[in-house]
């Protein structure tokens, strides 16, 4: 699973998000370093417009399909990728409503006897990256306005995630954000990232509270 994760540099998003062309302006989120992504959160999310355009949204994390009739007590952070082809839940947005969620860290919690010990996951190079996520517009009954949100893929783990945890998000490459967004015949895309592009350290419990939300969430 993935459960919380990071944006350290949200005024980064346009440039990291290359070899998607030009992106409409996005205007509605903070620049606010985020240290500790929780879901419920509304963060910036990538997808195409009525016009087939890559544009960057606000959705809130945990996903909520536009044909539920009410706010459904579950709203799932995360989608399997063995499943979410055919998933009743997920599989209208995966055949039409596929969106980047961009990250720069992820973290993860190993159980060691009764603790569990948290990990943050980074790329090497520690840029920028994009989940592979599902989105979708919900209108509560009796209201006008719609709530978009979005949900991230998981799929096996890589040999660096494999020691901590059995499942891991699916990061995509650049090369593969648009076939993402607008493509068919996607199962290949969500596999586990390359091992050797990737690094993880233990981090201090700090971490574990969603109130906190500042660097020392990825200090040891």
């Amino acid at each position: 699973m993935c459960g919380r994760y990071t944006l350290r540099r949200i005024s980064f998003v346009h440039k990291g998000m290359r070899g998607l062309g030009p992106m409409l302006p996005f205007e509605e989120f903070t620049e606010r370093p985020r240290w500790n992504v929780a879901p419920s959160q509304l963060m910036p999310i990538v997808h195409l417009d009525e016009e087939s355009r890559p544009a960057i949204y606000a959705a809130r994390w945990g996903f909520i399909p536009a044909w539920a009739k009410d706010r459904p007590k579950v709203q799932p952070i995360n989608a399997r990728a063995d499943s979410v082809a055919t998933s009743g839940l997920f599989r209208s947005a995966f055949q039409r409503r596929r969106c980047l969620v961009p990250a720069d860290g992820f973290y993860e919690w190993r159980a060691t006897g009764k603790a569990k010990q948290p990990f943050f996951f980074r790329r090497k190079d520690d840029e920028l990256f994009a989940f592979a996520g599902l989105w979708d517009r919900w209108t509560p009954g009796g209201s006008d306005e719609t709530v978009e949100t979005f949900t991230i893929i998981t799929t096996s783990p890589n040999e660096i995630a494999a020691p901590i945890h059995n499942r891991m998000p699916v990061i995509l490459r650049p090369e593969d954000y648009l076939t993402w967004l607008g493509a068919e015949g996607l199962e290949p895309l969500l596999a586990p990232c390359r091992a050797a592009e990737m690094e993880a350290f233990p981090v201090s419990k700090f971490v574990n509270s969603p109130k906190n939300d500042d660097e020392r969430c990825v200090k040891s």
